[in-house]
């Protein structure tokens, strides 16, 4: 921002950091009638229409922005990073790329072009920008933790440890930095099979989110009640009532995390009746909220009174806003095709989905408790209200408890034919009937398409933190793995082992 921007720029700016999306966005338009060629008028407009899933208008405004600015290096880079923000990786690598071959990249373009590299599946030439970058400026921290994270995928922790090590103990480094490379330390020791030092650095990172934890931890109980609310209000009878209503064909894929969403949700993508998407905010942020709590008021009021009170054209805004959402975060029309939303943050979220599309197939990942409960706890996630459950196993237990628990009551509400639970382990024993199987009750014909899932996977960037796992070819390896750690879950295996009993998972 520069102190000699419009003013009316910079109240659009301020709306949208206040989240009052509607009048920021209105104020944009605004901006851009009178500014129509100010280059970053369009960029802060991009971005903000772009975060509400008018990705098309976001899109046209970077592109107006390098006709008025030019395609200097500089102005590639911006536009890259704006379209890394609004669902455009393939046209945000490409930028990055014509931007470092015109001049050295500078250390923030250097490190976005190796991110989405690495996203991209081309971890080789992530490694070369990521040698350069580091050649050129030695002491940016940033780059030589991803080159150090990259190196470890790539088999080579000898050369990984040492730099993590020095940026996790530097009291210099911001504690960010200093978290992400103990959960790199955490991971290079479980590759080398250490679990004892995999969970020294785990805990060591989680001492660094502490600081912030009571706070979220508020926001994460009154995420509970509001669950809670919701789960009291759906009935058998109320879903019968909202399937009168009609809507375009839709399955929500949910869980846990590390539960393996990622890899089915890109096996089923290879489907050429079937577009998917992974992990987007769109229905959590944007379409659930002004439902299930007052505006303005988040965590008051009582969100299942205020479901069960939404009527057929209150769903009716929701399923357009949704459906030409996905469209644009897509960049085509659905046209007939079946809609995979991957996102498994929602599953307590189901009774207000089921609110928007009733209609929806429910599709749940199951894995061992065990493993799923042990893979949250030792990786990386953004600590926000729901991964600060995490920072203990006992709480990492227990939340995974808390939403399955709520799944399994769910599940008991709903038509047979509506959902279906698919085990991680099937698909890593045999993927092609296990898809196949999930097809069918999709409706969808098999198609040899989906065999060759990770030819589709190169074309399109996953969101998914898991997406260097599923870029790989499906093995055991991760199966079973709690085995190794059983003095970490000893504690919390009685939590566990009803769960555990429930969906088949004894010895």
């Amino acid at each position: 921002m520069s102190t000699d921007d419009p003013q009316d720029l910079k109240e659009a700016r301020a709306l949208w950091l206040q989240d009052r999306c509607d009048e920021a966005l209105a104020k944009f338009e605004a901006v851009l009638e009178k500014h129509p060629d100010h280059p970053l008028a369009l960029i802060d407009a991009a971005r903000a229409f772009g975060a509400r899933y008018q990705i098309a208008k976001a899109e046209a405004l970077v592109d107006r922005y390098l006709e008025v600015t030019g395609r200097g290096a500089r102005e590639l880079a911006m536009a890259g990073q704006t379209y890394r923000m609004i669902h455009r990786g393939r046209k945000a690598l490409e930028c990055f790329r014509q931007s470092a071959a015109l001049a050295p990249a500078d250390p923030a373009a250097g490190l976005e072009l190796a991110m989405l590299l690495d996203r991209a599946g081309e971890v080789a030439e992530a490694d070369t920008v990521l040698a350069e970058l580091i050649a050129r400026h030695p002491s940016f921290t940033e780059g030589r933790f991803f080159q150090a994270h990259v190196a470890i995928r790539r088999g080579d922790s000898g050369r990984a440890v040492p730099v993590l090590e020095e940026l996790a103990s530097k009291v210099r480094h911001h504690p960010y930095l200093r978290t992400r490379a103990c959960y790199a330390l955490a991971e290079a020791s479980d590759r080398s099979g250490d679990p004892a030092e995999a969970v020294r650095q785990a805990m060591r990172a989680k001492a660094f989110g502490e600081s912030d934890a009571d706070t979220l931890r508020r926001i994460a109980a009154l995420i509970r009640k509001q669950g809670d609310q919701l789960a009291r209000a759906f009935t058998p009878a109320r879903l019968a009532e909202w399937q009168k209503e009609k809507h375009p064909p839709v399955t929500l894929l949910t869980g846990s995390p590390r539960s393996g969403t990622t890899l089915l949700e890109k096996v089923l993508d290879a489907h050429p009746g079937l577009r998917s998407s992974d992990e987007h905010d769109l229905f959590a942020r944007f379409i659930a909220p002004p439902v299930l709590q007052p505006p303005g008021k988040a965590g008051t009021g009582d969100a299942g009174s205020r479901l069960a009170a939404t009527d057929s054209r209150r769903a009716e805004r929701m399923r357009a806003e949704y459906f030409g959402g996905m469209e644009e975060l897509l960049g085509e029309p659905l046209a007939g095709r079946m809609m995979l939303d991957k996102n498994p943050s929602l599953t307590e979220l189901i009774p207000a989905w089921l609110r928007m599309a009733p209609h929806s197939q429910i599709l749940v990942m199951l894995r061992d408790p065990r493993d799923v409960v042990l893979s949250c706890f030792l990786n990386y996630f953004p600590l926000n209200a729901f991964s600060v459950s995490f920072l203990t196993i006992e709480q990492t237990a227990r939340r995974y408890v808390r939403e399955m628990e709520s799944w399994l009551r769910l599940r008991d509400k709903l038509p047979p034919a509506q959902w279906r639970e698919v085990r991680y382990e099937d698909c890593v024993e045999d993927l092609r009937t296990t898809a196949g199987d999930t097809l069918r009750w999709m409706g969808l014909e098999w198609s040899d398409e989906v065999t060759g899932y990770r030819e589709t996977l190169a074309r399109r960037l996953t969101q998914s933190p898991t997406y260097a796992d599923v870029q790989q070819p499906v093995h055991r390896r991760a199966i079973g793995k709690w085995r190794r750690y059983e003095t970490l879950l000893a504690p919390v295996q009685p939590l566990l082992a009803p769960l555990v009993r429930r969906f088949g998972y004894v010895d």
